[in-house]
């Protein structure tokens, strides 16, 4: 329990920092951006490109990780659908803000230096398998869904397409990861002023994207109808880690740290890419903000039971 407490501890502690910076304005906003932007920009993908340009060959096929983690997203993704219909402050478009909530998990921000922080660098290589498709299929989702609600006999899927494919072409962590297995291919190694570049932004990219993550909090508001953003959270943070948990232990097989990074990811609470989604469309924004909000509140006591309860043999 010691290592759990004083890897949970000082991970929170710096979200906490970051959070009484931004409300005591030591920072503005335009630094929080600022650095957020730097964190998803360069900071994570240097770590994820160095990792996978210098890893050995997998020790496992990455369709059964894929299986569970997304299967669990799917399922959870369908029932919260279902389910919005009966909250006012959930059924916009279909549920697709709602959706959208339930599946996005605060990956890189809080799911990235929790694993590397108790798991080590070994957890880069199911980080990495999760995170590179995460965002794309997600984005893409939702907004299938949002359009099937609103014009469902007018919808474009050439739009759609292009979407996925910017959603893509954007994404500097999916950049960073093809990029790497590319240059994995040359067999020509890393130059080492290159190597001690990229690992000095991979040094900086868990305490920076801690704190960054405590500066964006405080822009989350609680306000907001509590029955749907509860709703949110029971979904994100108990039902899909159980589902994807379920999914590892009876349908598919992976290595065990593959297993617990992608429970330990499926438990992460609601990410800024929901909120983004949700505030682009004006749907269902308070209950998605108060979910990120009060729900990264939570998981420095969920993460704690899970880590706890992974590590007695429960995974």
């Amino acid at each position: 329990m010691d290592s759990i407490l004083i890897t949970v501890f000082p991970v929170f502690g710096l979200i906490v920092l970051g959070y009484v910076f931004a409300r005591l304005k030591l920072l503005d906003s335009a630094t929080a951006r600022g650095l957020t932007q730097f964190v998803f920009m360069l900071a994570i993908p240097a770590l994820l490109f160095r990792t996978v340009a210098l890893m050995k060959p997998l020790d496992a096929m990455p369709f059964g990780l894929w299986l569970a983690f997304f299967g669990g997203i799917a399922v959870t993704w369908i029932l919260t659908t279902l389910m919005s219909q009966k909250f006012d402050s959930l059924s916009a478009s279909g549920g697709a803000a709602a959706a959208m909530a339930v599946g996005f998990g605060n990956v890189a921000l809080l799911g990235t230096p929790l694993a590397l922080a108790y798991y080590g660098e070994d957890a880069i290589i199911p980080l990495g398998l999760i995170i590179s498709i995460h965002a794309p299929i997600l984005w893409f989702a939702a907004t299938l869904q949002r359009e099937l609600a609103r014009h469902s006999s007018a919808i474009s899927y050439q739009r759609l397409g292009r979407e996925l494919f910017w959603s893509l072409a954007g994404n500097a962590i999916v950049i960073a990861l093809a990029a790497a297995a590319l240059w994995r291919l040359t067999g020509l190694g890393l130059h080492p002023v290159i190597d001690r570049m990229l690992a000095m932004l991979s040094d900086a990219s868990i305490p920076t994207a801690l704190f960054a993550l405590g500066l964006s909090l405080a822009t989350y508001s609680l306000r907001g109808q509590w029955s749907g953003m509860a709703v949110l959270i029971v979904m994100k943070m108990v039902l899909m880690p159980l589902l994807v948990f379920l999914a590892l232990h009876y349908l598919v097989s992976v290595p065990p740290l593959w297993a617990k990074v992608a429970v330990l990811l499926a438990a992460m609470p609601t990410g800024a890419n929901a909120f983004l989604f949700a505030h682009r469309n004006e749907e269902s924004v308070p209950a998605v903000s108060a979910a990120i909000a009060l729900g990264t509140g939570l998981a420095a006591i969920t993460v704690s039971l899970l880590l706890y309860w992974m590590d007695s043999g429960g995974l």
